[in-house]
């Protein structure tokens, strides 16, 4: 069974080009050998983290979005997991929404009006003797 995965990598920053775009070619090979497909990757460059990880402030991110069997994704974690280049790493299902029936959507515009709104009724402020 084939599902869609999203999986976001954090790469140490003193890595360069060369490095982060390594570890991108052999997790996209990955997955194409355990049957993967629309493998779409995105380097979103350098960023800046919430808090410390390892004594750095900066990573480099990888978006891989890709459909594949369950292993796939298992295989490409455990590269992941076991590169010291990789700081932090997630993996999610994508589930896609269903979409609305046709015969449920309406096609008239709305007649109603809004209802009126009744003026509100002042109270004397808290100090004042009335």
């Amino acid at each position: 069974m084939e599902r869609h995965y999203e999986t976001v990598c954090m790469i140490r920053p003193d890595m360069g080009e060369e490095g982060v775009s390594a570890i991108i070619k052999k997790g996209s090979s990955l997955v194409e050998k355990h049957s993967g497909k629309d493998i779409n990757v995105q380097n979103w460059g350098r960023r800046r983290l919430a808090y410390r990880i390892q004594r750095k402030i900066e990573s480099h991110y990888v978006l891989f979005n890709y459909t594949s069997p369950p292993d796939a994704s298992k295989e490409l974690e455990r590269m992941l997991r076991y590169n010291e280049d990789v700081m932090r790493y997630q993996t999610v299902v994508v589930t896609k929404r269903p979409k609305a029936k046709e015969s449920a959507v309406s096609t008239e515009p709305l007649t109603t009006t809004p209802p009126t709104a009744e003026p509100l009724t002042t109270k004397p402020s808290g100090g004042e003797n009335v």
